[in-house]
């Protein structure tokens, strides 16, 4: 399938959504964990769950997103490949230390997870950069 930006923006949307549902559901997990000191089992298999969306999305933004934002051509080649490549180190960061049962730092890992889905929110998903025009006029009027 072929990506506007503007689909590929609501397709990003909608999987960081379900990256936050999933996130809530370990909070929810690790609470309950750390209240009853029962066997994580349960949160076990949600931080499983949770680490194969965030794989499965990490490769999917990170084969949409530079053609996308070279598509827009908005910051050059050069810097679209220093942000991408930043952010796929980021990715890489976060995926690896997503393996933690201990709710301590799952709750650390799930919170830079959140800080990092917010400023790709910021920086890369948002419709000031995904846009399906092109050529904008500022200040014209």
């Amino acid at each position: 399938m072929t990506f506007t930006p503007s689909t590929a923006l609501e397709e990003l949307m909608k999987q960081h959504a379900s990256l936050r549902e999933m996130m809530d559901r370990c909070d929810e997990l690790a609470d309950e964990v750390d209240r009853t000191n029962e066997p994580p089992v349960q949160l076990t298999r949600e931080v499983a769950r949770l680490r194969i969306a965030f794989d499965s999305h990490n490769r999917f933004e990170e084969q949409l997103l530079r053609p996308v934002l070279l598509a827009q051509d908005a910051f050059g080649a050069v810097r679209i490949e220093q942000m991408v490549a930043s952010h796929v180190e980021e990715h890489h960061s976060i995926g690896t230390r997503l393996h933690s049962w201990v709710t301590e730092e799952l709750r650390a890992v799930i919170a830079s997870l959140r800080a990092h889905l917010d400023a790709e929110e910021r920086y890369f998903l948002s419709s000031r950069v995904l846009r399906d025009d092109v050529i904008t006029l500022e200040g014209g009027g």
